[in-house]
C-alpha cells in the first residue's frame, strides 16, 4: 500500500472555493423545493355542507363537524374554534393572529401565531434554561420560537420530496412535538438553523440556535434512558430523524477540519450520528407499525428493498473491477465475509439511479446503513473504505440541488479524502479518485 500522508495539505486549488462562495452558497443551498407534479383532477363527491361551522373551518374552507364547544378539526391542528363571528373578529383584530398559508395537497396544520406562542411556551417553559418568549429580536413582533417553527413548517420540510413524509412532518409531528419538549426543541433547532443559514448575521438568533440543540440533545439523552414505549415511539423517532442535521451543517467548515486530516477521532462523530435511527428501529420495531412514521417509512421501504438488500448477493457481477480488486472481492465473496461488500454493493445499485430528486433522497440514506465494522475501518482511514464514502460524497455533490445540507459538510469533507489520497502512486486508486474529485470541486494533481 502506497505512502499516505496528511502532510499533503497543500494551497488547494477548487473549482468553486467553499470558503470564498460560503454566503451566496447558503443563500441559494437552501431555496425553497418544488416538485414537478403533474394536476390530476377529480370530481367532487356530493357531501352536505355545514354552514353552522365553526369560524376557523370557514376561513379554511374545509368541513366542520359542529360538534362544541370545540370541533375535531381544530382539536386535531391546535387551532383556536369559535362559532360566534363578532367575537372571533374582534379576537383576529385585537391579536393580529396570521394563520399559514396552505395549499390542500401540501398542509394540514393551522394555527394563529398568537395561540402558537402559547402553546410553545407551555411545553418549554417547564424545562428550565431560558424561556422562549424572552429570545425576541427587536422590533419583532413575535419570539424567535415561533419564527423558528413556521420557517420549519413552511419552508424546511419542502426538501423532502416523499410526500408521505413530508406530511407528517407538517402535521403529526408538529402535533406530537407540543406534547414533547425535546422534540419540540428539535423541530425549533432545525427550523432555526435553516432560517440562520440562509439569512445569517444575526446574533441573537445564532444564540437561540444553540440554545435549542442543547436543550434538545439533553432532554433527548434523558428520554432514551427510559423504556421506549407505544406512547413516547412517536417523539423519539421523529427527534431521532433530525437529530443529526445539526453535525451535517456546520457553520464555516472547511476540508481541514475533517478528521481525515486531522486525525482526531471525535471529528467522525457527525457520521456515526447518522445511524441513530436504525438501532432505534430495532429496539422500537414493535411500536412502529401504529407510530405517525409507519407510512413514511413503508413507502420509503419499497423504494430501497432492492436495492440495499445485500443477503443473497455473492460475488463481483455489477462491481467495478478496480474497487472490487481494492476491497478484496472475490466470486464468492459476501457480506457475511468482507465489511466492504455491502457499502461496495449499495454505492454500486446508487450510481444507477437517475439524477433527481427522490433518488437523491434514496442515496442519503447511505449513511444510516453502515455498520460499525465498516465505521470503525474510516476512523482508522482505511483507503478502500475512504473511496467508498467519497464514491458516495461524490453521487451526494452531484445532487446537491435537491439535497442542499451537501454544502454544510458534504462536499469538504469529499475534498479531504481527495486531499488525502492524492499522493499516491496506485493507478486503481488515481483512476477512482476522479469522480469524486470531480463532483466536489477539487483538482487532483495528474489531472
Amino acid at each position: 500500500m502506497p505512502e499516505l500522508s496528511t502532510s499533503s495539505c497543500r494551497d488547494v486549488s477548487f473549482r468553486q472555493p467553499p470558503v470564498e462562495r460560503s454566503n451566496h452558497v447558503w443563500q441559494a443551498v437552501f431555496q425553497a423545493f418544488n416538485a414537478d407534479e403533474q394536476t390530476v383532477y377529480h370530481s367532487r363527491r356530493p357531501h352536505k355542507k355545514s354552514r353552522a361551522g365553526c369560524i376557523t373551518c370557514k376561513r379554511r374552507r374545509v368541513k366542520c363537524d359542529e360538534k362544541r364547544p370545540c370541533c375535531l378539526r381544530c382539536q386535531k391542528y391546535g387551532a383556536t374554534c369559535s362559532y360566534d363571528s363578532s367575537a372571533a373578529s374582534r379576537r383576529m383584530e385585537n391579536s393580529k393572529a396570521v394563520f399559514v398559508q396552505e395549499k390542500p395537497s401540501e398542509v394540514a396544520f393551522s394555527m394563529s401565531l398568537r395561540d402558537m406562542e402559547t402553546r410553545i411556551n407551555e411545553v418549554l417553559d417547564s424545562c428550565g434554561g431560558i424561556k422562549p418568549h424572552t429570545l425576541k429580536e427587536q422590533d419583532a413582533s413575535y419570539p424567535i420560537s415561533v419564527i423558528a417553527l413556521q420557517h420549519f413548517i413552511k419552508h424546511s420540510t419542502e426538501h423532502t420530496p416523499i410526500p408521505s413524509m413530508r406530511n407528517v412532518m407538517r402535521t403529526d409531528m408538529i402535533r406530537v412535538g407540543f406534547t414533547s419538549p425535546y422534540l419540540m426543541y428539535t423541530i425549533l433547532g432545525v427550523g432555526l438553523l435553516h432560517l440562520n443559514r440562509v439569512s445569517p448575521g444575526s446574533h441573537l438568533r445564532r444564540l437561540a440556535e444553540a440554545h435549542f440543540w442543547q436543550q434538545a440533545i439533553s432532554l433527548y439523552q434523558k428520554a432514551l434512558n427510559t423504556n421506549v414505549s407505544q406512547d413516547n415511539i412517536d417523539a423519539i423517532l421523529s427527534a431521532c430523524i433530525f437529530m443529526g442535521i445539526t453535525s451535517l451543517c456546520p457553520e464555516n467548515f472547511s476540508p481541514t477540519d475533517s478528521w481525515v486530516l486531522t486525525n482526531k477521532p471525535g471529528a467522525m462523530n457527525w457520521l456515526c450520528l447518522q445511524c441513530g435511527l436504525r438501532c432505534i428501529l430495532g429496539i422500537a420495531r414493535p411500536y412502529v407499525a401504529s407510530s405517525i412514521w409507519a407510512i413514511p417509512f413503508a413507502d420509503t421501504a419499497r423504494e430501497e428493498f432492492d436495492m440495499f438488500d445485500c443477503g443473497s448477493r455473492t460475488g463481483r457481477d455489477g462491481l467495478d473491477p478496480d474497487m472490487a480488486d481494492l476491497c478484496g472481492v472475490d466470486d464468492f465473496t459476501t457480506e457475511a465475509t468482507n465489511p466492504y461488500y455491502a457499502p461496495l454493493t449499495y454505492i454500486s445499485e446508487l450510481s444507477k439511479l437517475e439524477k433527481n430528486a427522490t433518488n437523491a433522497s434514496i442515496c442519503t440514506s447511505f449513511m444510516g446503513r453502515l455498520d460499525h465494522d465498516f465505521l470503525a475501518l474510516l476512523r482508522e482511514r482505511d483507503v478502500p473504505a475512504l473511496i467508498i464514502l467519497s464514491h458516495w460524497m461524490g453521487m451526494m455533490c452531484s445532487m446537491s440541488q435537491w439535497q442542499p445540507w451537501v454544502e454544510g459538510r458534504i462536499r469538504a469533507e469529499c475534498i479531504a479524502i481527495c486531499i488525502y489520497l492524492e499522493n499516491t502512486t496506485d493507478l486503481r486508486i488515481q483512476r477512482l479518485l476522479e469522480f469524486p474529485a470531480e463532483s466536489c470541486g477539487y483538482n487532483l494533481r495528474w489531472i
